[in-house]
């Protein structure tokens, strides 16, 4: 048995073909429900932060919106529900989820999207009970870019953070996770293609696709 059995999912870029949505949800949230014509750099400054912490960001920013942070949060989240949960799987993510959960690897995600939204969408794609639990940036109250966060999660798995992997597309993810002590699994996002060397030289191994990872646990020390 190897020593390492337990794996963490990013879900959006990861497991579901999901960036897209993301790529202008601000934006459309602002001008279609509070008639604000906010910059195209604000969706990609929320990127890297949880629902919360992009709510707070857009309130110092937009004061004349009276919602509280967790209003915004809920309202940026509402908005994008419905195409959220019909969105496509990763080529492969279906067949390997089940394939991990045979082969005895226990599964867990980590996402800065809401659980209802990734619950809804892993649900309609068949592999939603594959996962033990699942860590949003909002319940933990840090966001990926703080090993806090990592460290909480292992926590509440009973594992130290070196006994975790975490399948990861975001270079930003990446460097606090390896900060942490986790292994790190880069796979390939269409969204990070530019950052692709940086992300190379920080993960401990790479996948061009989600099937590859077992080419990835195989160089795992047994």
């Amino acid at each position: 048995m190897r020593e390492i059995q337990k794996i963490i999912f990013d879900v959006d870029g990861v497991l579901l073909d999901s960036m897209s949505i993301w790529a202008n949800s601000a934006n459309r949230y602002l001008a279609e429900i509070h008639g604000i014509d906010a910059p195209p750099e604000l969706d990609k400054r929320c990127a890297t932060m949880s629902l919360l912490e992009a709510g707070a960001y857009v309130k110092e920013l937009y004061p004349q919106i009276t919602l509280s942070d967790r209003e915004l949060a809920d309202g940026v989240a509402e908005f994008i529900r419905e195409q959220y949960w019909r969105v496509p799987e990763k080529p492969g993510m279906t067949e390997t989820i089940h394939a991990l959960c045979e082969k005895g690897y226990t599964l867990f995600l980590a996402s800065a999207s809401e659980e209802i939204n990734v619950r809804g969408a892993l649900q309609n794609l068949g592999v939603w009970n594959c996962f033990e639990a699942i860590y949003t940036c909002t319940e933990i109250g840090y966001s990926k870019n703080y090993v806090e966060y990592y460290e909480e999660v292992a926590k509440r798995i009973g594992v130290p953070c070196s006994r975790l992997i975490m399948v990861e597309d975001s270079l930003h993810s990446m460097i606090t996770a390896k900060k942490a002590g986790l292994t790190v699994f880069g796979v390939y996002e269409e969204g990070s293609a530019d950052k692709r060397m940086d992300i190379q030289k920080v993960c401990d191994a790479y996948m061009e696709n989600l099937t590859d990872i077992w080419t990835c646990l195989l160089g795992l020390p047994q």
